[in-house]
């Protein structure tokens, strides 16, 4: 009675025969993804949204 042409789809068995996903946070493309993007955020906060170079006044948004 194990044989798959006895078993009916969709019931008890169909749940056993999923493929194993891992969560993605448990893959390594995911913590170099997300510290890279930490990391750019953390640039663009401490530079002041990179506005200007150091040790030039700001352009302002609209010229008078």
């Amino acid at each position: 009675m194990d044989d798959p042409q006895f078993q009916q789809h969709g019931g008890p068995h169909a749940a056993e025969h999923r493929p194993h996903r891992r969560p993605i946070h448990h893959t390594l493309f995911f913590w170099i993804a997300a510290s890279f993007l930490l990391a750019a955020m953390a640039t663009y906060v401490l530079t002041s949204n990179l506005s200007s170079a150091p040790g030039t006044k700001p352009v302002p948004a609209a010229l008078p």
